[in-house]
């Protein structure tokens, strides 16, 4: 990856990188704290109009969280609520 990739990127001419691409970026910048790398995962895949590598993967391999998701869809679930099964899962 060379600084015009990666100038590219951030100017909007080039699309976001993927999962293992991301990964090496991350290491060469020795970015280390879980909440920074899941917050760029999660802006490189909205950037691509995607989800998440990792969250897709673990979604299409469980068929209740799809349920839980598309019930949760429908009933157009408020911030409060998930903020609440954020604070049980805890």
């Amino acid at each position: 990856m060379t600084a015009t990739y990666i100038s590219d990127i951030e100017r909007g001419n080039n699309r976001p990188p993927r999962r293992p691409l991301m990964q090496n970026i991350l290491t060469a910048l020795e970015i280390q704290e879980l909440e920074l790398q899941n917050y760029l995962y999660d802006l490189s895949a909205r950037e691509r109009g995607e989800v998440a590598e990792d969250i897709a993967e673990y979604i299409m391999s469980n068929d209740d969280l799809r349920l839980v998701i598309r019930m949760t869809q429908r009933q157009k679930m408020s911030e409060r609520f998930w903020q609440e099964c954020i604070n049980k899962i805890q």
